[in-house]
């Protein structure tokens, strides 16, 4: 590969999986820093992936297929780095000149581990990791350690005083720890300033209102930040408390103290912490994990034990 190189990289969703690609942006951009990055996103994330300092334009995807697929067919890329790797992707992509590199998704033993509890993971190769291996082969000596990653934001406090950062909700019902639970730790600490984080889904602002209407040392922002607000917000607490979501990992990315929830999911798919600090509270004793991939709107054993088992005295 060239340095004069025009990259397209493709991550359409969602907030944890972007903000995995940052390790695969920086290497790139190392390797080659005078080759032109394109990313492309879904409209929702284009704030979001203004935290890379590695790239120079974000096309934002708003189900306009027809109008991207000209779009990137009339930038003619040399490369095409698809970290997505769905029909959409595919499909964007098809029959566009240069290389294309899909990374591996290993779905079909994802889908074996979670219908009948056959593991052939050998190895967990954790998703930042399964992005960079997209560049063996073009890239010499790859470093695959995880390491903080330089982001683009604004380092001032928005606070005067410490808080701890609390993202108290997930995208799905199975990957939250119950909020009661929550509300129960926060009260036990009432000496201790929390800030709630949430986007604007009904979900986060229904757990994040209740939290706050119960303790009294809480300052909810819950629909009230953008992604580069939110790295500011991480960056400056003391530390963070969430589920097995996006924060997480941009939290991590930002060399934080992080305390996670984890219910439904599992290290095998990828998306397990990386730092050494970051504490993990799962329940490990139940045979019905991991029920999906991503997540459910509902425990199918109606019994929620991968959460709800989870002791409330662990903060």
């Amino acid at each position: 590969m060239s340095i004069e190189n025009r990259i397209l990289v493709i991550r359409l969703s969602s907030f944890g999986d972007i903000v995995l690609t940052f390790p695969f942006l920086k290497q790139l951009k190392q390797k080659f820093p005078n080759s032109k990055i394109y990313f492309l996103t879904k409209s929702v994330y284009g704030n979001l992936v203004e935290l890379s300092h590695e790239v120079d334009r974000i096309i934002l995807y708003d189900n306009n297929f027809f109008e991207i697929k000209n779009l990137i067919k009339k930038e003619n890329f040399d490369y095409i780095f698809d970290l997505q790797k769905n029909y959409r992707s595919i499909a964007l992509t098809f029959k566009l000149k240069g290389k294309k590199i899909r990374y591996k998704k290993e779905n079909f033993k994802k889908f074996l581990l979670i219908k009948f509890k056959i593991n052939l993971f050998k190895k967990v190769i954790p998703v930042y990791k399964k992005y960079l291996l997209t560049l063996k082969g073009l890239v010499e000596n790859l470093d695959f350690s995880y390491h903080k990653v330089d982001l683009n934001f604004d380092r001032n406090p928005r606070f005067n005083f410490n808080y701890i950062l609390l993202a108290p909700s997930s995208k799905h019902y199975t990957k939250t720890y119950p909020t009661e639970n929550f509300i129960n730790i926060i009260k036990k600490n009432e000496s201790n300033k929390y800030v709630l984080v949430g986007d604007n889904s009904q979900r986060d602002i229904d757990i994040c209102n209740m939290i706050s209407k119960s303790c009294e040392n809480t300052i909810n922002l819950c629909n009230k930040t953008n992604f580069i607000e939110l790295a500011n917000l991480i960056y400056n607490a003391d530390y963070i408390i969430c589920n097995d979501s996006g924060v997480l990992h941009l939290a991590e990315l930002l060399g934080k103290k992080v305390y996670a929830f984890f219910g439904s999911t599992v290290k095998e798919f990828g998306f397990y912490p990386q730092l050494p600090t970051t504490v993990i509270f799962e329940n490990e004793n139940l045979k019905c994990r991991p029920c999906s991939r991503h997540g459910l709107e509902k425990c199918p054993k109606k019994h929620f034990k991968c959460m709800k088992e989870i002791q409330q005295n662990v903060l």
